[in-house]
């Protein structure tokens, strides 16, 4: 499957910021997994969130996404786990995607707004919530116009606060680089994203592969290290990530795409 055919386009103008601080620190979800028994609609569930909006893209129908968001809204009323919470959350990022791609911003800020409220609405967040409530306002703060500086503070209060909950975040450190990577130079962007990318790509996408929970980031944390180095005119490290990036993501479109912009 190409990874990320479509997101790359939009997700540029994410910031990467995320809201108020939790109340208080959720155990994390391997430790809740040991104590549940995980539905199997959750098995891939990252894959399966992923194939249900290439095909609503493609078929330019959201009803795939309606269906999965309604299985998990059905399991979410009988296990009420909070790891079902984080992948309505994240399907609803994908749900904002589609709407933006169709030129309909105002359902694409109601979806992405849909995603945060569930995860402020968790009591207790472990640092997998915080990254992705970071992830979703900054791709959010799009549509925020004047409230985007407010924001923009407490997404880097909730990164902060997901490094903090587990130093080993992979999504963690890939949300801060790319909150670092799109924002502007007058606003501090653009100071912090080289090392928070490379420390990224440094950690393991799962400390213990498990098809409940999050893998995603590190594709993208090579594609922004090497559009990094790309605009600052840093060619032996743009390729030397490129290398590194594609042979770890053969399919990539987002790490292929760039392999243009790298010819002598």
């Amino acid at each position: 499957m190409i990874r990320l055919l479509f997101i790359s386009l939009l997700f540029i103008s994410c910031t990467g910021n995320t809201s108020q601080s939790a109340q208080a620190e959720g155990p994390s979800y391997q430790e809740q997994l040991k104590l549940a028994n995980p539905d199997t609609l959750l098995v891939g569930i990252q894959d399966k969130i992923y194939d249900v909006f290439v095909q609503s893209v493609v078929s330019q129908d959201k009803s795939s996404l309606v269906q999965l968001s309604d299985q998990l809204t059905e399991l979410n009323k009988t296990e009420g786990q909070p790891i079902i919470t984080y992948w309505r959350a994240y399907l609803q990022f994908y749900f904002s995607i589609f709407y933006l791609k169709n030129s309909d911003k105002e359902n694409a800020e109601k979806e992405i707004d849909k995603g945060i409220e569930l995860l402020e609405e968790l009591k207790k967040r472990n640092s997998e919530d915080n990254a992705l409530l970071a992830m979703l306002q900054g791709f959010g703060i799009q549509f925020k116009g004047l409230k985007a500086m407010v924001i923009s503070m407490d997404i880097k209060s909730n990164i902060k606060q997901a490094i903090a909950q587990d130093s080993t975040n992979l999504r963690a450190y890939y949300v801060y680089g790319s909150n670092d990577f799109h924002t502007p130079k007058k606003y501090g962007g653009g100071k912090k994203a080289e090392q928070y990318l490379l420390k990224a790509i440094s950690l393991p996408a799962q400390k213990v592969k498990n098809p409940y929970l999050p893998s995603w980031g590190k594709e993208e944390s090579y594609e922004l290290l090497i559009k990094l180095y790309i605009k600052e005119e840093k060619w032996g490290l743009a390729k030397k990530y490129f290398q590194e990036g594609i042979s770890k993501f053969p399919e990539s479109y987002t790490i292929n795409q760039l392999a243009p912009k790298l010819v002598d």
